[in-house]
């Protein structure tokens, strides 16, 4: 406990510096990332700007970015993956026809990367009745249910995959990876993932930044390949529609920006990138009706 107490105290000094608002931009293309959005929840607020700022200090202290290479992390996956499929944790659906569609798709988004990292890939189906995707050193999931999501409209599945892309690609799996090793650093095997879960639920409201960013990361890589871009701001509209009321409280534990901010953040980002309007949104109704703490 006392080490936890420390490292608390450790966050909110290093964090009293305010992070400047971030703006990525890939140069070959031209394509400027915005994080405007996301300030109308507590993502743009100076408490969680601080932690992000006091974990990366954290973080760039102990570890040294040059170890956590490409092969590092593909290596990560491989062991992640193994272990829950021996764990029975996942359940692998072995269907010829889908899996080289879903290789045929991550094949295609692989090829139009700019500056393309050196993590190999691979994608996987799940047995899941969750609509969902996540990935880990370079090994991507996608659940039947996500599959069949997309089976209406092909240009959903690209930005789905190339949103996970975009996590390894922008750099987030290898963030964690080195938070991961400090917490096994500082506080040893058996406790780090303790005291990593703890710094995740702190920050946990910045990872929106993240989640953001790999969306803009798969959205440029849809319309690079000529895919309807507008399909993935359909498809969150229709998740808000699933959601709970907003509350500022939910919003900064959660690890996903709201559905309906992401549509609007998608909105602007393929407004302003490549000049295609996907319908217009009303500021003041993005968000689910507001329900104070």
């Amino acid at each position: 406990m006392l080490r936890i107490a420390v490292l608390f105290v450790v966050i909110i000094v290093l964090g009293c510096n305010d992070v400047d608002r971030v703006l990525g931009k890939d140069k070959k293309k031209d394509i400027t990332y915005s994080f405007a959005c996301l300030d109308s929840t507590l993502n743009g607020k100076p408490v969680s700007r601080r932690l992000e700022k006091a974990g990366d200090l954290l973080r760039n202290l102990a570890i040294s970015e040059k170890s956590i290479t490409d092969s590092v992390q593909t290596e990560y996956g491989k062991v992640f993956h193994e272990q829950m499929v021996k764990e029975g944790a996942f359940k692998l659906i072995n269907n010829k026809a889908l899996n080289q569609k879903l290789n045929s798709v991550l094949g295609q988004l692989l090829a139009v990367r700019n500056q393309p990292s050196g993590i190999r890939y691979s994608v996987y189906l799940l047995e899941d009745t969750a609509i969902n995707a996540f990935t880990f050193g370079g090994r991507i999931y996608v659940t039947r249910a996500m599959l069949k999501k997309c089976d209406e409209n092909e240009a959903l599945l690209y930005a789905i995959i190339g949103h996970e892309i975009g996590h390894s690609e922008m750099g987030h799996i290898k963030a964690t990876i080195e938070e991961l090793e400090l917490s096994n650093k500082v506080f040893g095997e058996e406790t780090g993932a303790t005291i990593f879960e703890l710094k995740k639920l702190l920050t946990a409201s910045f990872n929106q930044k993240n989640e953001l960013e790999a969306d803009y990361y798969g959205i440029n890589l849809t319309n690079e390949l000529g895919y309807d871009v507008c399909t993935a701001v359909s498809f969150w509209k229709e998740m808000a529609s699933h959601e709970n009321r907003y509350s500022q409280v939910e919003d900064f534990f959660r690890t996903h920006p709201f559905s309906n901010l992401r549509a609007e953040c998608l909105t602007t980002h393929i407004r302003s990138n490549f000049g295609k309007d996907c319908g217009s949104l009303n500021k003041a109704a993005t968000l689910p009706q507001l329900v104070k703490p």
